[in-house]
């Protein structure tokens, strides 16, 4: 069975695209949870799921080709994925900047900093994903309702990070055995939002396009 596309390449190109950018977002949620346990795993100063998500962003951002932009190659919502993909990878080395480099060195103002630098990051993080996802939502390059996955997606991660900040403030009162649970909880449900992203956009690039004439093969 051959699907015959009346629009030319511009099919094949959003199905290469999706194929291979959601490839890269699975792999980048199986490897979040395979290297749990390994932190700091990857090339040089960035993981390897930071790369993977990155490189998945960034593709569906530009396209393997015009029309597998997912953001219609227009400069508000790409200029914030690739922005996003890259804030993704630099925000580990800028806390590791700030760290101290050891324990003489630890004191209230440092550690006020680094406090301020991880809500910065997180808030900028946010901000260029609200971005994104609503323009992938209003621009329609993805069909509907696939092209608000982004949304519902972010909605989840969002509400992880606000309980898991939330529980944060309340240490005091929750063991450590508890903490530990609801960080790997909150991990786990993460990486889920970025694998079901992965797997929304293979599973749209491969089903038969609307408009496509279906033509079945004689041959065994």
């Amino acid at each position: 069975m051959i699907d015959v596309d009346p629009a030319g390449s511009a099919v094949g190109v959003r199905r290469r695209t999706g194929i291979v950018g959601g490839a890269l977002l699975v792999a980048s949620a199986l490897m979040t949870l395979a290297l749990r346990s390994l932190p700091g795993v990857g090339f040089g100063l960035f993981s390897i799921p930071d790369l993977l998500f990155a490189a998945g962003a960034v593709i569906f951002a530009i396209g393997l080709g015009r029309a597998g932009s997912v953001t219609a190659r227009r400069p508000l919502g790409t200029f914030a994925l690739v922005t996003l993909a890259v804030w993704i990878l630099l925000s580990p080395l800028f806390l590791r900047l700030s760290a101290p480099a050891s324990a003489e060195d630890i004191s209230d103002g440092l550690i006020m900093f680094a406090g301020m630098l991880s809500v910065t990051l997180e808030v900028v993080s946010l901000a260029l994903a609200i971005i994104a996802a609503t323009q992938i939502a209003r621009i329609g390059a993805v069909p509907r309702p696939w092209n608000r996955a982004p949304l519902w997606a972010l909605v989840a991660v969002a509400v992880v990070r606000l309980l898991r900040s939330a529980f944060l403030f309340g240490a005091y009162s929750l063991s450590q055995e508890t903490l530990v649970l609801l960080d790997s909880l909150g991990g786990l449900i993460e990486a889920a939002a970025v694998g079901f992203l992965g797997v929304v956009a293979i599973v749209v690039a491969v089903r038969p396009v609307p408009g496509s004439t279906t033509v079945y093969s004689s041959t065994a």
